[in-house]
């Protein structure tokens, strides 16, 4: 995250086994009472996606200390292809958890998770996460 205008809300939450890095995105998961996230993918979706991880564990972790996503905040991203001005204001999807598929074309569905702001050299852009409201 490089801005966050409010007060950027950190939480422990409970993972699956399976490592992560500093910077991977995590969703919501749904589907077990164990675990509260899981890493983020291309099927990620604007109800689903959650948070940042704000460290690196292995496998064996359970627990992963992560940075909420909010609207306001604006975040730089790795991107699948050279980065360019010309997607300013584009929704897309991820390519995987650490990276954002910016194809040049706007992407409407509910996987366009990411909007593109500005561009940081050729492989870093940088934008906001889109969410729509959840239930917690």
């Amino acid at each position: 995250m490089i801005k966050d205008p409010d007060t950027t809300e950190y939480k422990v939450v409970r993972v699956a086994s399976q490592a992560y890095t500093k910077g991977d995105a995590v969703h919501r998961d749904r589907t077990s009472d164990a675990i509260e996230v899981v890493v983020a993918t291309a099927s990620s979706n604007t109800r689903n996606i959650y948070g940042v991880a704000m460290e690196t564990v292995t496998s064996s972790a359970t627990e992963l200390l992560v940075a909420l996503i909010t609207p306001q905040q604006t975040w730089k991203v790795e991107v699948a292809n050279t980065a360019s001005a010309n997607h300013n204001g584009q929704r897309m999807i991820l390519s995987d958890k650490d990276s954002v598929n910016n194809t040049g074309t706007d992407d409407t569905t509910d996987e366009a998770v990411f909007v593109q702001e500005g561009v940081v050299g050729t492989t870093q852009i940088t934008g906001k996460f889109l969410q729509a409201a959840t239930a917690a």
